[in-house]
Order: structure tokens, then sequence, then C-alpha cells
């Protein structure tokens, strides 16, 4: 369109239109206008609305990645802290076999009490007062740990026996097949790790540590009805022969206090065998059984 076709509008009469007319055009514009102005403030809004959703679906994911491992954590602590625990205890004159949750079997020495979860979480974690071997089912990430109130033993497959009686003046740990590892739980000193067929010895009144490198198999005698003592004091091994045979000895004498004996009992020995065994190791040692007590004079 051309410059002078454009300015004909100069030509058009404006008195052909009414005032009502007018106004009423220009309410049709300004309700448009309005509407117009109506949608894009909507329009607004909503880019605005999805920003915000979608920031917060951000932030929610970032909070839920954080804290998925932490629930979890603390959610696989509160179910091992709310673990059913179990007790074992065998008397004097008795052995006893039990087969935990994992598969792991235990053999409990007389007079032995073990306290265990009916069901194992992220570790495999007993207490033991007393003589155990341990049988423990291969685990890589779940670790088995038997604790004393002197040493903890770690282990995550392997068969080892652990004595640990409050009457001892030792606790002795003892591997016979795969490794474990031994701390103190009264320090922070590395552990120690056994190799087959090394036994860990650990005195109460030193707090000294030794590892002897033959006698682990000997250590779990025990279960067939062996005795078996290397170098260990006579109070000691009466202890022994009062929980083997659930009796009590009286040392009615101090006159035997510093005798410390080397001795076998392979077969099955009664009670009254190994009274008199002891007796001619120990010269001038006598003793009477009156029902289930022994003295010695």
């Amino acid at each position: 369109m051309s410059f002078k076709e454009f300015n004909g509008w100069k030509n058009i009469d404006g008195s052909a239109v009414s005032a009502e007319e007018i106004d009423r055009s220009f309410s049709l514009v300004m309700e448009q206008a309005k509407t117009i102005e109506t949608e894009y403030i909507s329009m607004l809004i909503r880019r605005r609305a999805r920003r915000i959703r979608r920031a917060v679906a951000i932030a929610a994911a970032v909070v839920l990645l954080i804290v998925s491992p932490v629930a979890a954590y603390l959610l696989f602590e509160s179910q091992d802290s709310q673990q059913q625990m179990a007790l074992c205890t065998v008397s004097n004159g008795q052995t006893k076999e039990i087969v935990l949750s994992d598969g792991s079997r235990i053999i409990l020495n007389a007079g032995s009490t073990l306290t265990y979860p009916e069901k194992f979480g992220k570790e495999r974690r007993v207490n033991l007062s007393g003589e155990a071997a341990f049988f423990v089912s291969a685990s890589r990430i779940s670790p088995f740990i038997v604790c004393t109130d002197n040493i903890e033993v770690t282990a995550y497959g392997t068969v080892f026996n652990v004595c640990n009686y409050p009457t001892d003046l030792s606790v002795c740990a003892a591997l016979c097949s795969g490794a474990i590892s031994v701390s103190r739980t009264d320090s922070n000193a590395d552990a120690i790790v056994l190799s087959k067929n090394q036994v860990l010895a650990y005195t109460k009144e030193t707090g000294t540590t030794i590892v002897m490198n033959t006698g682990a198999d000997e250590s779990m005698t025990w279960k067939d009805g062996q005795m078996r003592i290397k170098s260990m004091p006579l109070e000691q091994v009466l202890k022994r022969v009062e929980r083997k045979f659930d009796v009590n000895i009286h040392l009615t004498t101090d006159r035997y206090s510093g005798a410390v004996l080397t001795v076998k009992f392979v077969n099955d020995e009664s009670l009254e065998q190994m009274m008199d065994t002891l007796c001619r190791l120990v010269p001038g040692m006598k003793y009477t059984i009156e029902d289930k007590d022994i003295y010695i004079q």
C-alpha cells in the first residue's frame, strides 16, 4: 500500500460513527486486552509453577540420594539393636552342641555359657564364658566375632577353639584351620593374626600375650572326652577335673601349691583313675571321695 493510500483515512468523515458505538467498541477492546493480560499472567504463573515443581523434584531426589543410605544404615542398626538374644548354659559334667542361624556349629564344654542372637544381622557376634569349639560357616562380608572379657576373636569361616573360664589364669585361642585375628579388649594394639595350628595365650594377671606354633589340635580333644594338660598348676588341673565330672574338690593343704603338671588322659578314664594318676605325679598327695566331694590331703 502506498503512502497516499495510507493517508486516505484523513478523508473519512468521523461524524458518521455515534458516540455509543465508539464507547461500545472501546469496551470490547478493553475486555479483549484484559483477557489477553489475564492469559499472559496465567501463562507466567504456570511457567513459574513448573520451574518450582522441577526444582522441588530435583531437591527431593538429591535429599533421597543422601538420606536413603543413612536411613538404610539406621534401619539395619535398629534391627541389630533389637535382636532377640538366646542363652545356652552347659552344666558341669556335660557338653552340648548347638547350630546357629547361619549354619555355624558350636560345641560347648562343661561349665560354659554362650550368648548369641537368634538371627544374625550385619555381623555375627557371640559372647563366651568357658570353652567352646567353633565350626564357622564361611562369609566374606559378615565376620564371626567371639567376645570374652579379655580378648575378641574374629573369623570369616574357620575352625578354632576358645578357652575362657573365669577361674583360669589365661585365655587361649587355638586355630585348627583357616585364619583368625585376636585382639585385646583392654588395648588399641593391632590384632594378632593366627595361622593354622597356632595358639595364642593371654595371661590375665600380667597382660602378656604369647603365640605358640603347635598345640592347636590338642586344644580341641576335650570334645572327644580327652584331657591334655601341659605345664599347668595343680589347682588349675583340679578345676578341670571338677568341671568334667561335676564334683567339688577341696584342697585342704598348701603343700602342693607349687606343683606344675603335664599329663594326658586319652582313654576315657574314670574320676578315680584320674585322681590316682595325679597322686602318682605329685609325691605324697592323697585323696578321699565322699559322694560328690573330693578331699585332698
